[in-house]
């Protein structure tokens, strides 16, 4: 668990890098010094907020629709860090997929 929380946290900063890598291409490697940053932040901030929105709508959605079908999703939420740093999440056993619920129909 440990590799794959740093491999995650890794990953943020690569993505953080390209799209500064991808920004200095596209208008310049000193275009930040050209705009009103805090007017810039103020949109960035409100464009991150509504993705939150939309990600916590999501969520509860995905969560009614396993409620409905008998599943709690609250011990898949709640992670625990043992002694050993080990870190596990509410799932503790293997499901087969043939097992776990469909939420879309299928296609026919």
């Amino acid at each position: 668990m440990k590799e794959l929380l740093e491999t995650a946290n890794q990953e943020y900063f690569d993505l953080c890098e390209e799209r500064h890598e991808t920004g200095a291409k596209e208008y310049g490697p000193l275009k930040f010094l050209d705009v009103n940053l805090p007017e810039f932040i103020y949109e960035e901030l409100a464009d991150a907020s509504n993705y939150l929105r939309y990600l916590y709508i999501r969520l509860r959605v995905l969560e009614a629709l396993a409620n409905e079908r008998g599943l709690d999703l609250s011990a898949a939420f709640t992670g625990e860090v043992r002694d050993d740093d080990e870190v596990s999440f509410g799932v503790t056993s293997f499901v087969p997929q043939s097992e776990i619920p469909r939420f879309l129909p299928k296609e026919e």
